[in-house]
């Protein structure tokens, strides 16, 4: 009696996974299509089709021969006209398929992001999906069976719960990006979901609930990297981010100094750490009728620096840099016979405020700048200043790439 129980317990208890093994119902087609529109590209519908009838079949769902297509007419939505995932499938005509595969692709140079989805055609609903990358070239194969295995999950959570009849609520069906340039790599939380091309960069399927806040990331070669965390408030998302800015790698000066005797300078600065840390060079040259009886006087002012900046960033329109180094002035008498007077001197700081007017920047800084007195000079140990007791203060444009 007690062998007849257990027999009967065990039964039962095997009873769901005999009934869900012996199920054949599960029809699956499949659709692919390219995120830009036009013409699909062959070799990788192929290879797509190939792994993912592979990955289907291993999970009991029969594929149906062929491949989907969008419907036809005026009504009818179209890439790339209509991104949403959700509303392109809504076009197919599935039959009696239970479920459809669908994978958009877009390729850019030598990646291929693919955007995988499960749909329910009878009840209309999104049932899953995954947003990944893979390779072109000679490891298309292998790097497109790779993005196949990660939608791996998303066709066991079907197979194993079957689906809702109801609509998901609460999904951000989409986000658009614009703002930063073309070319741009945007990363929704540690995943890169594509490049910014034509103004904005379009992520049809996501698995973000309404309300999430998630850290958004954007990088592109020559630009400061931009980072900022956003609220997803609605189903249908756009992000307005700010454009990046250009790194700078070199910076060319044009200034005048007020206090000195009537005269130009020019600078050149290198930059170590793009808009963070450089290396400088100005020349000053200034004409002087008077300081020596009639005598037209000269002086050459010359002095290396290293800087950098403080407190603003560099999507800061006002920021503060400061440098430090050692110049030496030149002061020639016409026919004066003795050596020609040289004033060593260090940088203090210099503390220079710039405004950014795009490539262009206004510059304006007190000289704060000390004579060693050593040699053959003319000042002797002491900061150098105007007649009115202040430090020079100069004034220049800033030309930076």
């Amino acid at each position: 009696m007690a062998k007849g129980r257990l027999a009967a317990v065990l039964f039962f208890l095997a009873l769901p996974a005999l009934l869900f093994a012996a199920d054949p119902g599960r029809k699956s087609a499949l659709f692919m299509a390219p995120l830009t529109g036009g013409s699909g590209d062959p070799l990788v519908e192929d290879i797509l089709a190939s792994e993912l009838t592979t990955a289907l079949q291993n999970a009991g769902i029969t594929v149906a021969p062929g491949r989907l297509a969008l419907a036809t007419g005026a009504d009818q939505p179209k890439i790339p006209d209509e991104q949403r995932v959700s509303y392109l499938l809504r076009g197919l005509d599935a039959g009696d398929t239970d479920v459809v595969v669908a994978a958009f692709y877009l390729v850019q140079g030598d990646t291929l992001v693919i955007q995988f989805a499960l749909y329910d055609p009878k009840v209309r609903t999104m049932l899953g999906g995954v947003l990944t990358r893979a390779r072109k070239g000679l490891t298309l194969f292998a790097s497109v069976s790779e993005a196949v295995t990660q939608f791996g999950p998303a066709i066991q959570r079907y197979v194993q719960g079957g689906y809702q009849v109801q609509p998901p609520a609460g999904i951000v069906e989409r986000i658009e990006v614009t703002g930063p340039q073309d070319g741009s790599h945007v990363v929704l939380l540690d995943r890169e979901v594509g490049v910014v091309s034509g103004g904005s960069l379009v992520i049809p399927y996501t698995q973000f609930e309404v309300g999430s806040i998630i850290p958004v990331k954007v990088t592109k070669a020559g630009y400061h990297t931009y980072e900022g965390t956003y609220k997803l408030t609605t189903p249908q998302v756009a992000l307005r981010l700010p454009a990046l800015h250009r790194e700078t790698r070199a910076d060319a000066d044009l200034v005048w100094t007020f206090g000195q005797a009537t005269g130009v300078g020019f600078g050149g600065r290198i930059h170590i750490v793009p808009d963070t840390l450089f290396l400088g060079m100005e020349h000053y040259r200034t004409f002087d009728y008077g300081s020596f009886a009639v005598a037209p006087v000269r002086h050459y002012d010359t002095n290396l620096q290293l800087g950098g900046y403080l407190i603003f960033g560099t999507s800061s329109i006002i920021r503060l840099h400061l440098a430090i180094g050692a110049g030496l002035i030149v002061t020639n008498v016409a026919g004066f016979s003795g050596p020609d007077y040289t004033d060593w001197y260090v940088l203090a700081g210099d503390p220079t405020a710039e405004l950014t007017l795009g490539p262009v920047k206004v510059i304006l800084r007190p000289e704060l700048h000390y004579a060693l007195g050593v040699g053959y000079n003319l000042l002797g140990r002491t900061w150098i200043r105007t007649p009115y007791g202040i430090p020079p203060l100069t004034i220049g444009v800033r030309y930076s790439w």
